[in-house]
């Protein structure tokens, strides 16, 4: 999904990391391992392969991941690139969920070249290459980055865990993004086609991204486990420049999120002020907040209706002791921009 992130905006991503991972897979792919995983992640058009993102496994590498790609069944492969290239078979049920046979033809797209020279052999074909150029763009790009942003990905884990043990699940399903609502008995997404996924036993994978943008995706296939796919908070943090030894040392003992607002507070500030500075959400501040106040960190105090948060003597001495120069602030990565319509490859994934 990160992957997939980076392909989807080449050079135009918000997020300042995930730009400059297309920079650098420009640099480091062959020219034809890149067009081919441009043509099956268009920027315009909302459709793309499920075989590019199979269900996530815990602690799997790339390379397994890579190795589940190419072993995708040929008849499989071809019904995905079916569903959304025009002039190739079309599927009964999956016309059924558009308007007219008039409107799917519009709907889908023309074959890429690229594409096309590759598919001529077949959806066997399309996935070993696909999973090449997959495994070849993460390990030349985003694995040295990698670590940090399990990181990140990680604290967003935990800190939806804490607020599903605190609020229940409707407090994290409200939150994860926009298109999409619980209503206490289905999770209602908004898509300009229509379809019902009745799932009651399986429960729902949420797969955070930091390259993610625009509404919540929802993926329902059998046998999978259904998948929501979400932006991760905190990805103001992967725009910093590298840290040094001692900003690691910051980070390790207080969490990556908590340093970076911990040494941002050179000067008091609101929620709302340090929500604009970082790019993260006020929710992801103030829950960071509250466990550095209660660490004896940071400090508050009201001024009629506003609340700022200055470092307390403790707090400063960490945040200015923890690089011989002075710590940088997290870029701010903006609100999220170009907005994607989320539909993916199978026609079951609707909600």
């Amino acid at each position: 999904m990160e992957v997939l992130g980076v392909l989807r905006h080449r050079g135009r991503h918000p997020a300042a990391h995930a730009r400059q991972w297309y920079a650098d897979a420009r640099r480091a792919l062959p020219p034809g391992q890149l067009a081919l995983l441009e043509a099956l992640v268009p920027t315009d058009h909302s459709n793309a392969p499920d075989f590019l993102t199979p269900v996530p496994r815990h602690g799997e590498s790339l390379q397994e991941v890579a190795a589940r790609i190419a072993a995708t069944p040929a008849e499989e492969a071809d019904y995905q690139l079916d569903i959304a290239i025009r002039g190739r078979r079309v599927w009964p049920h999956v016309r059924a969920l558009h308007e007219s046979e008039a409107a799917y033809e519009r709907w889908r797209r023309p074959m890429p070249p690229a594409l096309e020279s590759v598919a001529r052999d077949g959806g066997a074909a399309v996935v070993s290459a696909a999973a090449t150029a997959m495994a070849t763009l993460f390990e030349n790009v985003l694995a040295p980055d990698w670590p940090r942003v399990r990181t990140v990905l990680d604290a967003d884990i935990s800190n939806r865990a804490d607020r599903m043990a605190a609020y229940g699940a409707a407090a994290v399903l409200d939150d994860l993004g926009e298109r999409m609502q619980w209503t206490g008995t289905e999770l209602v997404l908004e898509r300009p086609y229509s379809g019902v996924i009745d799932w009651a036993d399986e429960g729902v994978l949420f797969v955070p991204a930091t390259t993610h943008v625009g509404p919540v995706l929802f993926a329902a296939e059998h046998p999978h486990p259904p998948l929501l796919i979400y932006r991760a908070r905190g990805i103001a943090a992967l725009g910093e420049r590298p840290a040094g030894a001692a900003e690691s040392a910051l980070a390790g003992l207080v969490g990556v999120t908590r340093a970076a607002l911990l040494t941002t507070l050179d000067t008091p500030a609101s929620t709302v002020e340090l929500s604009r500075r970082t790019g993260w959400s006020s929710a992801t501040v103030s829950y960071h907040l509250g466990i550095l106040l209660r660490a004896g960190l940071v400090d508050r105090s009201r001024r009629g209706r506003v609340v700022r948060y200055a470092r307390t003597g403790l707090g400063t001495a960490l945040a200015t002791s923890s690089a011989e120069e002075q710590a940088p602030r997290p870029a701010a990565v903006g609100g999220l921009q170009r907005p994607f319509d989320g539909r993916r490859g199978s026609p079951e994934r609707a909600g």
